[in-house]
């Protein structure tokens, strides 16, 4: 079956793009020309039509909205396959794509007021962002809300996402396995602004300790999630210590802060996974084309934004008397850069 992104490919668009088109969003809307290609190629790849499709069933439009930070709204390769799979199990419920906007957009004194005046939205997806006062808003017009990929354990909002935990927690037990004992993290804060809130983080910490391995002093990176902090302070770290004081390994908290600090590693003269293997998190598709292929946990991000729409649309229609928390499985993928056994330096 075709997807938002077989058509967004074709047309050379945006998946958001598509899904404004099909939405008919007036705030943000897509020319004429574009549009026509757009259902054209919708057409020729058997891709049904939400009027279409809610012509056949009469069911009842919901208009869902997805907010997610400017930095990751467009052509990320993580949060553009969660985009995918929530439009496209929308549209296969016969409803309209979500409405996309930027947390820029709906932060301001009036955004979330004319987001729910312009569109007549019944529900809010939050993604990778909380912000206390903006969810309270929300609350009050009795918009339904819910959360995927908030990093946070302490947070109570409902969520679809994979369990993060445990996910590292397995990538940390793999490189143990390995034969590593001094194994760094390079990740990013919770919305507490601290890293210990950090989910990664958290399960990172569990399996050092399961092992009885205290975490290595310095070489904990904190790099709020820029992958140019990723690049330049592992640079920073590693050339201002010899080889032998390096970590063998690193678990980083995505595969988009493992593939600089990868090349940091590579530009100090040192070898993956000689001298230091990695894992990372995520399996975007372009962590198989790394040198060496980068091992990381896959976490099903197609599916994450098919059920998260799904969930949305159940607890609308009354099936739920409360939005869930869902944590999908995850699994390693186990690649060069992390497969080479040390049993030497401990």
């Amino acid at each position: 079956m075709a997807k938002l992104k077989d058509i967004a490919e074709r047309v050379g668009v945006s998946i958001s793009t598509v899904s404004r088109a099909f939405s008919n969003d007036t705030s943000r809307p897509v020319n004429e020309e574009t549009k026509r290609k757009i259902r054209e190629v919708a057409r020729e790849l058997g891709y049904r039509i939400q009027e279409e499709v809610q012509a056949e069933s009469g069911t009842a439009h919901k208009h869902i909205a997805c907010v997610i930070p400017q930095q990751l709204i467009e052509n990320h390769p993580y949060f553009s396959e969660v985009l995918a799979g929530f439009h496209d199990r929308m549209n296969e419920l016969g409803h309209p794509p979500a409405i996309v906007r930027t947390l820029d957009e709906v932060s301001g004194s009036d955004g979330i007021q004319s987001l729910i005046r312009e569109s007549g939205i019944q529900g809010v997806v939050i993604i990778s962002w909380y912000d206390p006062k903006l969810i309270e808003r929300l609350e009050v017009e009795g918009i339904a809300i819910l959360g995927v990929s908030l990093n946070d354990e302490r947070l109570t909002v409902p969520i679809v996402d994979c369990d993060r935990i445990f996910s590292a927690r397995m990538a940390v037990r793999h490189l143990i396995g390995q034969g590593h004992r001094r194994i760094g993290f390079i990740g990013g804060p919770a919305y507490s602004r601290k890293m210990d809130d950090d989910e990664r983080f958290v399960g990172y910490k569990f399996a050092m300790m399961e092992a009885g391995l205290s975490l290595p002093e310095g070489w904990i990176v904190n790099t709020n999630w820029d992958v140019d902090l990723s690049y330049s302070l592992l640079t920073g770290l590693l050339s201002n210590h010899p080889k032998n004081e390096w970590p063998t390994a690193f678990f980083c908290a995505s595969d988009m802060l493992a593939i600089p600090a990868m090349r940091a590693v590579v530009e100090q003269d040192g070898r993956i996974p000689q001298d230091i293997a990695f894992v990372g998190m995520d399996d975007i598709s372009f962590a198989q084309y790394t040198n060496p292929p980068l091992s990381s946990i896959h976490v099903p991000k197609y599916e994450i934004g098919r059920v998260a729409a799904q969930f949305m649309i159940d607890y609308l229609d009354g099936d739920y008397p409360a939005l869930p928390k869902i944590l999908l499985p995850c699994r390693l993928i186990i690649r060069e850069s992390s497969s080479c056994i040390r049993t030497e330096n401990y």
